[in-house]
């Protein structure tokens, strides 16, 4: 017979416990009589905003919306870090727009009204070929109607002084693209990304080191800084010797894993991956493309560190910013430069660096100036709308040039809905989140779409479902209907509405 194990007496009452003042207790020799358990650094409790050091403090006047940095972060088929990545660029004083690709690949926004666009982390179609392989090829085989890709776009985007980031995944994306490192100038894959040479997923904090040659402005003025990596395809492999060589030559190798004196290693697991060149990140030769398998997305308070109270109590005056942050900080000050105001009296030439300053912002100003002709949507209170002017006047033209020409089914349908004739109101090619959708009850946010022929087609079910996700993320539902059963069923295509709707409402 087993024998029952032995449980605490419930009748038993608890021992005393000594009451916690919050900090130790010791004797008049030191020795520690009763442990603290409460912190004696009340600053991490504080709801006041993060502190920074001086030395990070930047200017406490932040542009407009319209006049701010604008980010374009890509999501969809299995990214991830997609959130982290728009809260980075938010905290750097940035515009950050998250879009998924299917809208960029369709034409339904373009990356040139914004200033960089950033590949996310997480796991792109599920890296069942490789990591960031599919993907990759997706931007550079997969056509528009006008025959181009965005491998195309991407490149013209580049050549034009923009920025181009990707994290993890986004790295691997970039790699494979052969965007980085890109020696050759003619984007073809030089280098890859492979099994971590310890054979498992990683997913540890390690520290960086910059290369002091480099020249991207991502790492200016950084030396080093700890960033959790999570990935299982990390290991950057170097084809040839004379590849290696020009990388070094050029400072391409932008960031390297250190050991726990500041020193690039190749030891596990200060290296978690066993890289060629002890490399964690890349850019290519001009600098505006970059790449690394770490997460700085990760680290943007210095509460996300596991051992931050420890750091925090060595150093009361440590920066409440994570080490991350910096990264979009750079970019987001190097892309918006402030060229000098003119001189009260008009007195005076300005100096030389302040001739480069101007010529430097020529591209940004731009850049916004298109902004000003609303060639842009935006994420607004986090939700995906157009913004006012430009593209959504443009899809209020759409609109009324499609309700003036409807399909069959579609006038049939619109016959049967207006005027609240299901109890609620209609409204018919109307645009939510970007899209113009055929019918929409907004008191009910249903959204009903009549579908021709060529929603058959592989590729357009795929823009359709992604279409759909984005709307229901919005809180919408989705009806679709063919427009033959539209047409020869109208009665039951009536009766599902109704089912749809909001019984309060519905008649």
């Amino acid at each position: 017979m087993e024998e029952k194990p032995k449980l605490p007496d419930q009748n038993t009452p608890p021992r005393p416990q000594h009451e916690d003042p919050g900090y130790e207790v010791v004797d008049a020799e030191g020795n520690i009589k009763l442990p603290g358990f409460k912190s004696v650094d009340g600053g991490h409790e504080s709801t006041e905003p993060l502190k920074e050091n001086q030395e990070d403090q930047f200017d406490d006047e932040q542009p407009a919306p319209e006049d701010r940095v604008q980010a374009l972060i890509l999501t969809g088929f299995g990214i991830n870090c997609e959130e982290e990545f728009a809260a980075a660029y938010k905290l750097a004083g940035a515009e950050a727009t998250i879009v998924h690709l299917n809208q960029v690949l369709h034409g339904h926004v373009s990356i040139h009204d914004y200033d960089i666009l950033n590949f996310p982390g997480g796991f792109s179609f599920g890296d069942d070929l490789g990591s960031g392989v599919v993907l990759a090829n997706k931007l550079r085989y997969r056509k528009n109607a006008a025959g181009r890709t965005l491998l195309d776009d991407i490149k013209e985007f580049v050549a034009n002084g923009n920025f181009v980031m990707g994290i993890c995944n986004g790295f691997q994306v970039l790699v494979k693209l052969g965007l980085l490192p890109n020696l050759s100038g003619t984007i073809t894959p030089e280098v890859t990304l492979t099994h971590n040479a310890s054979g498992r997923y990683e997913d540890r904090w390690v520290r960086l080191k910059v290369n002091p040659e480099s020249n991207s402005p991502f790492l200016k003025g950084i030396d080093t800084l700890a960033v959790p990596v999570r990935h299982g395809e990390g290991r950057l492999i170097i084809r040839g010797a004379d590849t290696l060589a020009a990388i070094e030559a050029q400072a391409l190798n932008c960031l390297s894993y250190v050991d726990f004196d500041g020193s690039p290693t190749d030891v596990y697991p200060h290296n978690p991956n066993g890289a060629d060149l002890n490399c964690a990140g890349l850019t290519d030769p001009t600098g505006r493309v970059f790449g690394l398998m770490p997460h700085p997305e990760a680290f943007l308070s210095l509460y996300n560190h596991p051992d931050w109270a420890r750091r925090k109590r060595q150093n009361p005056n440590l920066s409440e910013e994570g080490d991350g942050l910096k990264l979009f900080r750079n970019i987001v000050a190097h892309i918006q430069p402030h060229p000098p105001a003119p001189s009260p009296l008009g007195e005076g030439e300005p100096d030389g660096k302040s001739d480069s300053l101007v010529e430097e912002a020529g591209a940004y100003y731009e850049r916004r100036g298109r902004r000003a002709e609303g060639l842009l949507t935006s994420i607004e209170q986090d939700v995906f709308t157009a913004a006012s002017g430009g593209k959504w006047e443009t899809l209020k033209v759409y609109g009324r040039e499609m309700r003036k020409n409807p399909t069959p089914a579609e006038d049939a349908l619109w016959q049967a809905v207006r005027g609240e004739k299901l109890g609620v109101a209609f409204r018919r090619q109307h645009t939510i989140a970007g899209y113009i959708v055929d019918f929409v009850t907004l008191a009910d946010k249903l959204i009903v779409e009549v579908d021709g022929e060529i929603h058959q087609h592989p590729e357009q079910a795929d823009y359709d479902q992604a279409r759909t996700d984005l709307l229901q993320q919005h809180g919408y539902r989705v009806l679709r209907f063919p427009n033959h059963q539209v047409i020869q069923q109208l009665p039951e295509v009536l009766a599902t509405i109704r089912q749809h709707l909001d019984p309060a409402s519905a008649s």
